[in-house]
């Protein structure tokens, strides 16, 4: 009995290390660094953080914990209620599900899935903004986020990458 609850509560303090990584991000993101539109990059590093980890542990990162992430972007970004909680779920789901395909597989291969995972986010962002919003809204700045996301994900992946590493062995 005793094992079994230490097990849960080693378990629990797993999945805060990415978790917690991930908030850390999205906080790093949304400090005022006095340039515009700075905290937009809240949503690249935490779709960033939840593609890695769905892909390379996804014991670690439960929905739940995506849906979280989304959640806290939202508020700090004042976007939409539950759109980035959303997108978050729908990249956990297609990361986990294309696991096999990418993880193991050489870095481009894990580069190239977020591209094309981060692409259909992307795209389901401006869908749902246009449909909150009931207007067609310009996709130009998603776009240069996408490109921005695209271009982070090695140096972010490598951090993330070194925390697997060095605290979180399988």
């Amino acid at each position: 009995m005793q094992r079994l609850v230490a097990n849960k509560i080693t378990n629990f303090l797993r999945v805060c290390i990415p978790v917690g990584l991930s908030v850390v991000l999205i906080l790093f993101a949304v400090l005022p660094y006095g340039m515009p539109k700075s905290a937009l990059a809240a949503p690249i590093l935490a779709l960033i953080s939840v593609y890695y980890w769905s892909v390379f542990r996804p014991d670690l990162m439960p929905t739940s914990a995506a849906f979280l992430l989304g959640l806290l972007v939202d508020i700090l970004s004042a976007g939409p209620p539950g759109l980035n909680a959303l997108v978050f779920i729908l990249v956990h789901w297609a990361a986990s599900s294309q696991r096999r395909a990418l993880a193991g597989k050489s870095f481009s291969v894990g580069w190239l899935g977020y591209f094309l995972i981060a692409a259909a986010a992307a795209v389901v962002t401006w869908a749902v903004a246009c449909l909150f919003h009931t207007a067609i809204l310009d996709y130009i700045p998603l776009l240069v986020s996408h490109a921005v996301g695209t271009a982070a994900y090695p140096l972010v992946a490598v951090l993330l990458s070194r925390v697997q590493t060095y605290t979180l062995p399988t």
